[in-house]
């Protein structure tokens, strides 16, 4: 059996950066992910990071992050997060960070939607694959294992405590046991329920469930405004910061100050818009060159003479483990930390985000709850021992009857994965998109729950490299968590940021109801102050 000080669950930014933490604290680490160690698991991040480096102080900056997200942020989180962007900036930086740059030398400030000013710094149209980079490039340096195609079976969980986790090695069919002192989930969201694209399956999340953890705001999820029409290709909101306009079917500026949600619920609602590029400066366009190159080969457009037409699609879920300003995962029924599990990113709902999602904050998110994460986490072993071997033990016998039983009913006719994502995908966009009301929301419950109920199978009999079988496990998390969201959705009846609900237009908002999805779908709720 492996046995580590920390255990990452998710390649992802806040994965990495939750991994260096961890080793700069002196505790043993390895980071595991689905896919290949350097395969993007975040390519929804849509922009650079967001930076209060040429204000006063990041006061604005929490204000503007509090404001769009519909007054349900987490007020310590966002202080603290903001609190710490620009040292993430410039520790990025130190690393080796090319960001674009003003007259005077210092980061290009682009003023993105939602931000009252000029606040997040980019490298352009690469500002995601050049920091995934560099925290790799530290990885490295600091002798972090990370293994790829490696799927999570089981969290294993002892009298409140996480122990380990239970693994297959798709590429070579291996089940295995590991014992962690802690365990730190830094996965993807769900929004392949609404893109149906297999990228973002909402793994984290549905390990939680099957541990019993309920999950947090499910029924929040963003939308990309930049997306181009009927082709998915997301262009970065860091074209609005070089001089690029949304416009409506009159030619008019769309507005952008309620942040890049409202925009896309607009644009959405007014049936489409276009990208107008023409205004980027001659000297900013070389930043943006990926851009143009995919416009043209992707879209047949030449965006230095035509508009690009737009239709928003799911961005980033906000929902997901209820985490603690520290990234401990919180016991949603009863309020408290679970002892040994932590949370980072995409797969952890901390406050930050609260009912919208802001210009330039995910990735601030991702490094700010991956850096607190890994801290804790590394704090946590540092005061732990390894435990649980027999229940570890025993969660991989009942892994190894399911492998095997999965194996044994492959046959010729196998289930068509894709086909049951695309029909969950129409379903969410049907009755969970930016409108919603209670009729659709149990018409998307009943429909999910007959996907649910479908019998699943394989036709791949061998256990090396049986990627339908990986296809078959990660379908049926997805619908769980899907399943949840939409719970989740029918018991908040206010309209709040991304969640709109058309039934109850005048819901009075002075109390927000803060919804919890269990394992089973039900849904509790805890009243925090708005």
């Amino acid at each position: 059996m492996q046995a580590w000080d920390v255990v990452i669950v998710g390649g992802s930014v806040a994965g990495l950066r939750a991994a260096i933490a961890v080793a700069d604290h002196g505790a043993t680490v390895t980071v595991l992910s689905s896919g290949p160690p350097s395969s993007f698991s975040d390519e929804a991040m849509s922009c650079g990071l967001a930076a209060a480096s040429g204000e006063v102080d990041p006061s604005n900056h929490a204000a503007d992050t509090i404001r769009v997200g519909a007054d349900l942020c987490e007020s310590d989180v966002v202080i603290a997060s903001t609190n710490s962007a620009v040292d993430h900036l410039a520790e990025l930086e130190r690393w080796g960070l090319n960001l674009r740059r003003n007259r005077n030398g210092a980061p290009h400030l682009g003023q993105l939607p939602g931000q009252t000013n000029p606040r997040t710094a980019s490298t352009g149209d690469s500002t995601l694959r050049e920091v995934r980079s560099i925290l790799e490039e530290q990885c490295i340096k600091r002798n972090i294992p990370r293994r790829g195609d490696v799927e999570i079976l089981e969290i294993v969980m002892n009298d409140g405590r996480a122990s380990g986790l239970i693994a297959l090695d798709v590429q070579t069919g291996e089940l295995y046991s590991i014992q962690a002192k802690s365990i730190l989930l830094a996965g993807s969201g769900f929004q392949s329920a609404w893109n149906g694209d297999g990228v973002a399956m909402g793994t984290s999340a549905y390990l939680t469930l099957r541990s019993g953890i309920p999950l947090a705001d499910l029924e929040f999820t963003s939308m990309h405004p930049l997306t181009v029409a009927e082709t998915g290709l997301s262009l970065p909101l860091d074209l609005l910061g070089a001089g690029g306009i949304v416009v409506d079917s009159d030619g008019q500026p769309m507005a952008t100050d309620d942040g890049p949600d409202a925009l896309a619920q607009a644009i959405i609602s007014t049936g489409g818009a276009s990208l107008d590029l023409t205004g980027i400066p001659r000297t900013a366009s070389p930043w943006f060159a990926g851009v143009a190159a995919a416009l043209t080969s992707r879209c047949g457009v030449d965006c230095t003479r035509e508009s690009i037409p737009l239709m928003p699609i799911a961005g980033p879920t906000i929902g997901g483990i209820p985490t603690d300003a520290s990234g401990n995962v919180i016991n949603g029924s009863w309020n408290t930390p679970l002892s040994g599990l932590f949370a980072a990113g995409d797969a952890a709902c901390s406050g930050l985000h609260g009912a919208a999602l802001n210009s330039g904050d995910h990735l601030l998110g991702a490094l700010a709850s991956g850096s607190m994460a890994g801290t804790s986490a590394a704090e946590h072993a540092s005061h732990s021992k390894h435990s649980a071997s027999s229940s570890i033990s025993i969660a991989l016998s009942e892994a190894y009857h399911l492998h095997d039983s999965i194996l044994t009913e492959a046959g010729s006719d196998g289930s068509n994965f894709g086909a049951i994502q695309s029909s969950l995908a129409k379903t969410m966009r049907l009755h969970m998109g930016t409108e919603r009301n209670a009729a659709g929301l149990s018409r998307a419950a009943a429909a999910i729950q007959e996907l649910q109920e479908t019998k699943l199978s394989i036709t791949d009999t061998s256990p090396v490299m049986n990627t339908e079988m990986v296809s078959m496990l990660r379908t049926q998390g997805l619908l769980s968590v899907a399943s949840a969201a939409v719970s989740a959705a029918l018991a908040r009846e206010e309209s709040r940021g991304t969640h709109v609900r058309t039934d109850h237009p005048d819901t009075d908002s002075d109390q927000a109801k803060h919804s919890l999805s269990g394992s089973d779908g039900s849904v509790t709720s805890l009243t925090l102050r708005s």
